[in-house]
């Protein structure tokens, strides 16, 4: 159980919560531990979902392989489709926080260069590690412990200068503001539910697996409620203006190299997310493309056993969405597409038979609303976007199966 939950805080505390603090308190100061309090509900009800689902499901894919089993094909094309997308949008959404935090202003060569040439090193088939993963994880959850720890002991600054812009500027156009930072909030979640996929790996898995994923998020969200208490202590509003706060946070509390080490971090960080995401997504629009979702040339690998061309096509996606500029609206398309993912989830555990299912069907169905609800809060154009894009997909979908058919009619 133990690895269990490391498993699940590590999945967590990645390169997300680098940025999601400065964009959600942009949208929302208001209420800013109450839409933190949202995601995380949010965050548990998913991972019971797909607990629930993977105790009868061994195949991999997550919920694209479930909803294929209890919902249907379409329904279950929706969601690869959707997490395939969202993930470009966390690969994006990443490589600015890397911009971020490597550059005292935002440029669009470094993400660009970054995710290229993670892309070839994907291609070349030369993947992390277990043991640079663990390092990457340790590192992280290290420097954000040390910072929760001593932000909390340290007394706050008797005085911290505000500039005026901080306090007219406009928090947010939408009208559900603490939904929307929620929506940016749950992009920090990525990861969490991890856990419920190991199946058989946990020693007693029916009885670990629920308790390892409720002590990782108790463990992530209590952390995340420190760094948002102590980020507001030190920072105050200037949290709306700083996009690199715990580069600003860590001045006070590491007292050689702050910034060098936090640039470290984040870095680090960001390029081991970027490098999983990428060769994660490509993978799963391979597996769509065998199950003839999408077309043949998706399913294609090298000699080194990867698929070339869906590292490349994700790869100029997620450049394409760096290429908007706009970290807000960049969450946005990938919480939209995950949060969307999700609520097929949800669905998916409704049709479960009675007898396998472990989650409530009232827990079912307040999951598969709130993930509605914060998918059409997110900030930006995201929304309507994402779902027209959607809705393009099946589209072509439809042609490419009915042109399927009529070749198999002409061969008859």
């Amino acid at each position: 159980m133990v690895g269990a939950v490391a498993i699940g805080i590590a999945s967590m505390l990645g390169a997300g919560v680098f940025v999601v603090f400065h964009t959600a308190f942009t949208n929302n100061f208001g209420d800013f531990y109450l839409a933190l309090g949202l995601a995380a509900l949010v965050a548990t009800l998913n991972a019971w979902g797909v607990y629930s689902l993977a105790r009868q499901i061994e195949r991999p894919g997550g919920i694209y392989a479930y909803s294929r089993v209890y919902v249907n094909k379409t329904v279950s094309f929706s969601a690869g489709f959707a997490f395939v997308f969202g993930k470009i949008g966390s690969i994006a959404a990443i490589a600015l926080a890397f911009n971020s935090y490597f550059l005292s202003e935002h440029r669009f060569w470094p993400a660009a260069v970054a995710i290229a040439m993670l892309t070839v090193i994907n291609i070349l088939g030369i993947q992390r590690t277990t043991a640079v993963a663990t390092v990457l994880a340790v590192t992280t959850s290290a420097y954000f412990l040390y910072l929760a720890v001593m932000g909390l002991v340290a007394p706050a600054p008797k005085e911290i200068f505000i500039p005026a812009v901080a306090v007219v500027t406009p928090v947010s156009a939408s009208p559900f503001p603490v939904v929307s930072a929620a929506a940016i909030f749950f992009f920090a979640f990525a990861g969490y539910a991890r856990v419920a996929t190991l199946g058989n790996e946990v020693r007693d898995a029916k009885r670990n697996i629920p308790r390892a994923i409720a002590v990782a998020l108790i463990a992530v969200v209590g952390i995340y409620f420190v760094l948002a208490f102590v980020l507001q202590k030190f920072l105050s509003y200037n949290l709306m203006l700083d996009r690199a706060p715990f580069k600003t946070l860590a001045e006070q509390f590491i007292p050689v190299w702050p910034h060098q080490v936090t640039i470290l971090v984040a870095t680090l960080a960001s390029l081991g997310s970027m490098l999983a995401l990428l060769a994660g997504v490509s993978r799963t629009a391979a597996t769509m493309a065998e199950d003839n979702e999408l077309l043949p040339i998706f399913k294609k690998r090298n000699r080194f056993g990867s698929p070339w061309f869906s590292e490349v096509l994700i790869a100029l996606g997620a450049i394409a969405l760096v290429a908007i500029g706009d970290l807000s609206w960049v969450i946005g398309f990938s919480s939209f597409s995950v949060l969307f993912y999700y609520a097929v989830g949800h669905i998916s555990v409704l049709r479960q038979p009675k007898q396998w299912r472990v989650m409530p069907p009232i827990m079912a169905w307040l999951g598969l609303l709130l993930c509605t609800v914060l998918a059409f809060a997110v900030p930006g154009p995201a929304a309507p976007v994402s779902f027209l894009i959607l809705i393009l997909a099946l589209a072509g979908r439809f042609v490419h199966q009915r042109n399927q058919l009529m070749a198999l009619s002409k061969l008859n």
